[in-house]
């Protein structure tokens, strides 16, 4: 358990889930997105102001819709100044895909972002679809283009 980002921690197994109240009290965490093949139990209180499940089970198999829905959920958070958690519960690295998506979605290139990863001392080298990342840089990228002064497109 560590934060990737100032805002954005990252947790494996039932530590969160068993002892909630103390690890929000301690990091301010409102937000949380639970990566899990299997529905995750109910937070007691105080609840997470806003949360997200993505039915994953393992690091390879994330979707680029749930890439995307992950990033915009995370910068949705961010932009109303809250912290995110992101838990896996079976502690398999499987919040290792949300974090690059994060980076990715804030303009970091692909190389960029599974090199810092990978520089982690609490991440083993990435085991996801590097592909699905170039997918979604693009995407990213594309989203993010703005046309020229005067250019309609009407």
């Amino acid at each position: 358990m560590t934060w990737a980002t100032d805002s954005i921690f990252v947790a494996g197994g039932d530590f969160v889930d068993d002892h909630w109240p103390d690890f929000q009290a301690q990091s301010g965490v409102s937000a949380v997105v639970t990566i899990a093949p299997d529905r995750p139990r109910a937070y007691g209180e105080p609840q997470p102001v806003a949360a997200l499940w993505l039915p994953v089970a393992d690091e390879a198999a994330f979707t680029l819709e749930q890439l995307t829905l992950g990033a915009d959920f995370i910068a949705a958070a961010l932009a109303a100044g809250r912290k995110v958690l992101l838990h896996g519960p079976l502690g398999v690295h499987r919040t290792r895909p949300l974090v690059a998506a994060h980076l990715l979605q804030q303009g970091k290139s692909l190389a960029r972002v599974l090199r810092e990863l990978e520089e982690k001392p609490w991440l083993p080298p990435y085991q996801g679809d590097a592909a699905v990342l170039g997918e979604l840089s693009n995407r990213f990228r594309h989203a993010q283009v703005v046309p020229a002064r005067g250019d309609s497109r009407d």
